[in-house]
């Protein structure tokens, strides 16, 4: 039943009376449900059950309109007849309805609007060339599939509840999740009939069901993702209902009993598998399955996802059965419960889920409780599974998005997803040094050119302040700021706690959801830089409930080796770009360190992939080190009482060995090479990295930019030229060092050449 007009006038005017009182009318939306609520009917506002006493009109007030599903709310309950308000309840959700149907609500005062980002982008940015590998920064979309094929009351039940879970709890899209169950209905085998209320809270089902519970349905279901799931992307999947498997000779391989008029089809876990692995490479695979037989699916799912990150929970073994109750079934049940944080009827959890007391439920939280309490309550009836990929995933995958997560990326492809597994992480792009302060920050670096560049800034210069800047990322739910601090090491392979210096600490003032923010400059004092080079910087992140981690924690080469990867608030930059000529030479000097209290060995690796074969590459390292050395693309050339030196070869990766470090260990090396004059003009990455135990400990990377620079340094006269310069063709090639600014070369102690730099000869 509509709302009286004249009604409808006297709410609204009231509700906006008392906004302009509060002086917050321009921060809130105010909407009004259009049909009169009945007498009864609860309303779902996250976990938060609103109750209506009688015929109700229903007004939302939106406190934070543009932040993403959990935040600040007013429901305020109006009599509908009067429009006398007679109940006024703050939560942190709005109703689920506002969000599944938003038209049923009316606009009637929305001075708040979301921004059109692309337009916004392209109204305050000027025209760009295409780029080819645009970064992402959005966190991806969450899709899910709940199947159930010959269904009971209890699998629809499960359903139900997992559904309601993660749209009043997790803020999924309705449309993103598709539902399978039986006949295409909400109906089910046996009783009760009819087809009435959820026995969770005695309301009506609000699971849509899009088809048929059939492996059809759901190979459809599965086919549908492959043109819409990006890599960032998230996908659940949920399988209810009965299985079957070993030891069944009949059913050597385990599966799903999929609907059929009449009896039921078979559903393997192969052909389950073989359709995972259609998908595209996307972010993260979460799967629970209750069925019997249901750890059978185990390696069809690792072995065929496509995730970069996957969690398995299963009710029990593949020759096991899973336990069905009278209205749920106890594993799922449970499982749901712990992502929920209460039971389908609003009763407590047994005991504490989220053990990390990180105030987020993981994919191995859930499995744990759901383990624990099934065994507790109904002994071996349920022998729970649990897979992941890669070692640790299950502790970083959640149903939703963190409250407040800061991070600095380690890569152009990290997205803040903990832990990394992809790409390096000594190349930060997210912490960028300029010898001067920028006028405009966020121009310069926060535009989305700018954050698909992971080249930006200079390298330090010595005697002067230099000017460091972060770009905070937020992949939160809540706009969160914080604080950073930087440190800086020498540029070393393996840059240990041992080797940090703090440069400074720095307010991060709040960052939007889903956005990111230019922070700086933090001053690094010309005192305080030790001289001119190389230098490896590490940043570290404090916010909200996610604390920065601790250097003092680090007391193993395994713990060192995890603490940027599992992280997303700690990063490094050990990078620095080049200025060179064809035919001059470069040298990177750098230290190779051992780990306090034991002597380790170590492989060096040297990268000269992108260099052309041929080169002439030598590397300086201390002898005592090599002694027992073995080497892959190097050859000795000689030796001195201290040193040992080799020629490397480029266009490939090298290798130095079973270098044996001692405890504390902190040597310098030099690799010297002499780019070929007929070396084409671009950029040219090389590194080199230190590994323990196949894992790599730190890398230092250097682009080599190759071009026709303007001006022309002679290392051995220190007189700086034009590139046209008479005197620059009588030049050895291997002085020449390449400059794109004159005061930078003046700083360095060159002196302008008569000739052509008259202005800056001060001989």
């Amino acid at each position: 039943m509509k709302i009286k007009n004249e009604i409808k006038s006297k709410i609204k005017k009231e509700v906006l009376s008392g906004l302009k009182r509060m002086n917050c009318q321009k921060d809130f939306n105010i909407y009004l449900k259009n049909d009169i609520i009945d007498t009864g009917v609860k309303m779902n506002a996250g976990l938060q059950k609103i109750d209506i006493p009688k015929k109700t009109a229903f007004v939302l007030i939106d406190e934070a309109p543009t932040l993403n599903w959990a935040h600040p709310c007013e429901h305020i309950l109006c009599d509908s007849e009067t429009g006398e308000i007679y109940n006024r309840i703050k939560a942190s959700f709005p109703p689920s309805e506002f969000m599944r149907n938003p038209e049923s609500f009316e606009d009637i005062h929305t001075p708040v609007k979301r921004k059109n980002v692309l337009k916004d982008r392209k109204l305050s940015t000027s025209p760009i060339p295409a780029i080819t590998n645009a970064l992402n920064n959005a966190r991806g979309d969450r899709y899910a599939i709940l199947f159930s094929g010959e269904s009971d009351n209890r699998h629809v039940n499960d359903m139900e509840f997992l559904y309601r879970t993660l749209i009043d709890i997790y803020g999924f899209d309705a449309n993103k999740i598709t539902v399978l169950n039986h006949d295409g209905t909400l109906n089910y085998n046996g009783g009760p009939k009819p087809v009435n209320n959820w026995p969770g809270d005695n309301t009506a089902y609000q699971m849509p069901v899009d088809d048929e519970g059939t492996g059809v349905a759901l190979e459809n279901a599965l086919d549908d993702l492959k043109t819409e799931l990006k890599k960032d992307d998230f996908l659940f999947i949920h399988s209810n209902n009965h299985g079957y498997g070993p030891p069944d000779p009949l059913y050597p391989i385990s599966g799903l009993c999929a609907y059929k008029n009449i009896g039921w089809v078979e559903y393997s876990s192969t052909a389950f598998g073989n359709k995972l692995a259609e998908l595209p490479e996307f972010a993260v695979l979460m799967v629970m399955m209750e069925q019997c037989h249901s750890g059978g699916f185990e390696d069809a799912v690792i072995d065929n996802s496509t995730a970069k990150w996957t969690h398995f929970s299963a009710a029990c073994e593949e020759d096991r059965n899973s336990n069905g109750g009278a209205d749920f079934d106890p594993f799922a049940l449970d499982w749901i419960a712990a992502v929920t944080g209460q039971y389908a009827d609003g009763g407590a959890l047994s005991q504490v889920v989220d053990t990390n007391t990180d105030g987020r439920i993981s994919a191995a939280e859930a499995h744990t409780y759901a383990d624990d309490v099934v065994v507790a309550h109904w002994g071996y009836l349920d022998t729970p599974v649990e897979a992941e990929s890669p070692a640790g995933a299950g502790d970083n995958i959640f149903l939703g998005y963190p409250a407040h997560d800061l991070y600095l990326r380690d890569n152009l492809e990290d997205h803040g997803r903990e832990p990394l597994i992809d790409g390096g992480i000594s190349c930060s792009p997210d912490v960028i040094i300029f010898n001067q302060e920028l006028l405009d920050p966020e121009a310069v670096l926060g535009t989305s050119s700018a954050l698909g560049q992971a080249n930006l800034g200079e390298p330090v210069e010595f005697g002067q302040n230099n000017y460091i800047y972060l770009r905070v990322h937020n992949r939160g739910n809540n706009a969160t700021g914080g604080t950073a601090s930087v440190y800086w090491s020498p540029p070393s392979t393996f840059p240990t706690p041992a080797s940090w210096n703090l440069v400074d600490q720095i307010t991060i003032p709040s960052v939007p959801s889903n956005s990111v923010k230019v922070v700086g400059p933090m001053v690094w004092p010309s005192g305080d830089i030790p001289a001119q080079g190389h230098y490896c910087f590490i940043a570290l992140i404090n916010s909200g409930n996610d604390p920065a981690p601790d250097p003092a924690t680090i007391l193993s080469i395994n713990d060192f080796y995890n603490f940027i990867r599992g992280n997303n608030n700690a990063t490094w930059k050990n990078f620095d770009v080049i200025d060179m000529f064809a035919g001059s030479v470069n040298r990177l000097d750098f230290h190779i360190q051992g780990w306090s209290g034991n002597s380790i060995y170590s492989d060096l690796q040297i990268d000269l992939s992108s260099l052309p074969a041929g080169m002439e590459v030598n590397l300086k390292i201390l002898k005592r080190l090599c002694i027992e050395a073995s080497t892959d693309g190097l050859s000795k050339t000689n030796e001195s009482t201290l040193y040992f030196y080799y020629s490397v070869l480029s266009g490939r990766k090298s290798y130095l060995r079973n270098i044996k470090l001692k405890s504390n260990d902190n040597c310098i090396a030099k690799l010297e090479f002499i780019l070929p004059d007929s070396i084409p003009d671009g950029g040219y990455e090389i590194s080199v990295a230190q590994l323990v135990d196949n894992l790599e400990m730190g890398r230092i990377t250097q682009l080599l930019a190759v071009g026709d620079h303007p001006f022309i340094a002679n290392k051995n006269t220190k007189e700086l030229h034009n590139n046209n310069c008479q005197w620059v063709k009588k030049m050895n090639s291997k002085n020449k060092i390449a400059y794109k600014e004159i005061p930078r070369a003046i700083k360095h102690n060159y002196n302008g050449c008569r000739y052509c730099l008259p202005d800056y000869d001060t001989d």
